[in-house]
């Protein structure tokens, strides 16, 4: 048999397998039972239901890497266990199903050894040697069957050997699991292991104690307490933890799921207690106690199932939160680029006209000017970020300054009187999103005031600072360059096109001359917007090299300026981090720039070299020269001022030497540790 054949007959078995249980539960359920409608017949069925649609997932999943086919023939098997155990009219036919139920059980059990054995290989475990299994197994199915022989010869002894083998099954699961949580110690293993072992203790403990009780002569015990029925639900929850639920998820929800199941199981329990008198819901009132914890567990596995749709349909279920969330993004997304209140107001304003129901959102800047007014001092009542009710909507006070307040102000959009609980986070998310923006704009505002009056009052400034600076200017100048090439630049190509567009579809030529003469002069525009969105932020340098930007740009001096530039740069100039080179064209395009606008030279002479460890960058013209006295120290990144604080901001060193109408010549020099990352 070839590969796919293999698989397909497995595939055939195993829905085979699905249909023969469902054929089964139904006939015992003609059967009928003896016992109380809830006890002997719905939650035996339920149970079933839970076990069927389990391994009908596992058998759409078609996976079988962790144990998923022989988990499919026990949630099978499993399922039909209590409608086995409660079937049958007479006492006869109740025992002989019953027998029948504890020896499913046995088999069971060797199913469930079979299915840990590979989920823990599949994670490099050893669960149970093979060997060990396979013997275990064989020993298992040996006693069953000397003991069935001995049931046809007339000895009642299959209903104690079956009950004893699942003490024994259910002994080792149990020591086989502590014994590789205490040899295996590794953190990642250790919440697996746990649930494996705490689950297997759950699940066996009562079956374990009501056959130790029935072996030793004890009453009669109910016969859902022999069976270790969380064990589907245990190893259902092992094999599909990946695909179905996350152990993160149930150790953090299953108290809470279990803290609201427990009171309605209570309460339903005292009522059939009361109601079991009458003998038609119940069979007697020591059923009472299995009804409990029967709809315990139906109540803290729904509501477990509910958390976890809720978690994954949350964005069917609340559409409109996934809207507003969106909202969210794109808000820090508009600001992220943008600091000036003037900019931020509109934006907020649209945000909130869009998520929320109000006709009309507006932020008020009040001064102290502003206070007088009645309108505006009750506009600004309240504690930041406290959102308040007013008549026509609501009013929040952002931000309280001594220099004044900042409110946002919204009006309803009818009938809307109030926000629902959704809304109220996602404004509540924004408010705090907007106040960490307006208060960070106030104290960088600050902070530049207070800097800049440092500058101008000292001859020193911290190479942090300039540091600091240069950064900054270098994010504005990219954010500028990013706007003009999004907006401005797109916006000319597009009426060029729509003047090309014109120009095809008219009949006149002068019209269609004169559409062909716009649309160059847009191109013309859109070439020199090009050549100022790279002197703004000329992110070619990173692609090409530090050297060939140079190159590039002592051409375009060449063929704009009224002097000869003479440039010179070495060959060995690469590897350096990228602020070393935005800083080296920049200070290249200021001195070219300076030399362009003030020198009146006729002959310029730039180089720029390696000697050792050091680069040195030279510039010499033979312009009107200036008065290096008057360049006066400055917090700003333009001009020669700006040029010098990006030399030391680099931890470079400079050499100013000029006198009027004796050209200029600036010597700069960088170390190796400043140029390379």
């Amino acid at each position: 048999m070839t590969a796919t054949s293999i698989y397909e007959w497995k595939r055939g078995m195993l829905f085979g397998c699905l249909c023969l249980s469902l054929a089964a539960s139904v006939r015992l359920s003609v059967i009928g039972s003896s016992g109380g409608l809830v006890t002997a017949t719905v939650l035996p069925v339920v149970s079933f239901v839970v076990c069927l649609g389990l391994a009908i997932y596992l058998w759409l999943a078609n996976c079988s890497e962790k144990g998923e086919q022989p988990l499919i023939f026990f949630l099978c098997l499993f399922g039909l266990l209590w409608q086995l155990a409660e079937a049958g009219g007479t006492s006869a036919a109740r025992n002989g199903f019953q027998t029948a139920a504890f020896v499913g059980a046995v088999l069971s059990l060797l199913l469930m050894l079979h299915i840990l054995e590979r989920y823990l290989s599949y994670w490099r475990l050893v669960w149970l040697p093979k060997s060990v299994k396979w013997i275990v197994s064989v020993a298992t199915l040996g006693l069953l069957g000397t003991a069935a022989g001995l049931q046809i010869a007339g000895f009642p002894a299959l209903r104690p050997a079956a009950l004893l083998l699942m003490a024994a099954l259910m002994v080792l699961a149990l020591a086989a699991s502590a014994h590789v949580m205490i040899v295996r110690r590794e953190a990642a293993y250790r919440p697996m292991l746990h649930v494996l072992l705490f689950g297997l203790l759950f699940s066996c403990a009562p079956a374990l104690i009501g056959v130790v009780c029935i072996l030793i002569g004890a009453p009669s015990i109910p016969m859902p307490v022999l069976f270790p029925g969380l064990l589907p639900l245990l190893l259902a929850y092992l094999v599909c933890s990946e695909r179905f639920m996350g152990l993160s998820f149930t150790l953090r929800h299953a108290s809470y799921c279990a803290l609201i199941a427990v009171l309605p199981s209570v309460f339903i329990s005292i009522v059939f207690y009361h109601v079991s008198a009458s003998g038609k819901l119940v069979a007697d009132r020591s059923d009472v106690f299995i009804t409990g914890i029967s709809m315990f567990l139906v109540l803290f596995f729904m509501l477990y199932i509910k958390q976890y749709l809720d978690y994954s349909l949350r964005k069917r279920l609340n559409a409109k939160q996934q809207d507003v969330q969106i909202a969210l993004n794109r808000f820090l997304q508009w600001i992220e680029n943008d600091d000036d209140l003037a900019n931020i107001g509109p934006i907020i304003e649209r945000e909130v006209e869009n998520c929320l129901p109000v006709e009309r959102a507006q932020l008020l800047v009040l001064g102290k000017e502003d206070e007088p007014n009645p309108y505006f001092s009750r506009a600004s009542q309240g504690d930041p970020g406290e959102i308040t009710a007013t008549q026509e909507g609501f009013r929040i006070l952002l931000s309280e300054s001594a220099l004044g307040k900042i409110v946002l102000v919204a009006k309803w959009a009818r009938p809307r009187r109030r926000l629902n609980p959704d809304e109220r986070v996602w404004l509540a998310a924004l408010i705090s999103y907007a106040q960490i923006v307006i208060e960070n704009r106030a104290n960088i505002n600050d902070l530049m005031k207070n800097l800049e009056e440092s500058a101008t009052q000292s001859a020193f400034v911290p190479l942090t600072i300039k540091k600091m600076m240069l950064r900054i200017s270098e994010r504005e100048r990219f954010k500028w360059s990013r706007r003009l090439h999004d907006q401005n630049m797109q916006d000319q190509l597009d009426i060029a096109r729509q003047l090309d567009a014109w120009g095809k579809e008219s009949r006149d030529p002068q019209t269609k001359a004169l559409m062909v003469g716009f649309r160059e002069q847009v191109l013309d525009a859109v070439y020199v917007l090009r050549q100022v969105i790279n002197d703004l932020h000329p992110e070619f340098i990173y692609r090409t090299g530090l050297k060939k930007a140079l190159l590039e740009l002592f051409d375009k001096v060449n063929l704009r300026a009224d002097f000869k530039l003479y440039g010179h740069v070495d060959d060995q100039l690469d590897g350096f981090h990228n602020e070393w080179d935005m800083a080296v064209y920049r200070v290249v395009q200021e001195l070219l720039n300076n030399a362009q606008k003030h020198s009146k030279a006729h002959c310029v002479h730039l180089n720029l070299t390696k000697e050792n460890d050091r680069f040195a960058l030279t510039y010499s013209d033979d312009g009107i020269g200036l008065n290096v006295s008057t360049i006066e120290k400055s917090f700003g990144t333009m001009g020669l001022p700006g040029m010098i604080g990006r030399v030391e901001g680099m931890g470079g060193q400079l050499a100013i030497d000029s006198q009027p109408g004796n050209g200029l010549k600036i010597s700069i020099q960088w170390t190796k540790k400043g140029a390379y990352a």
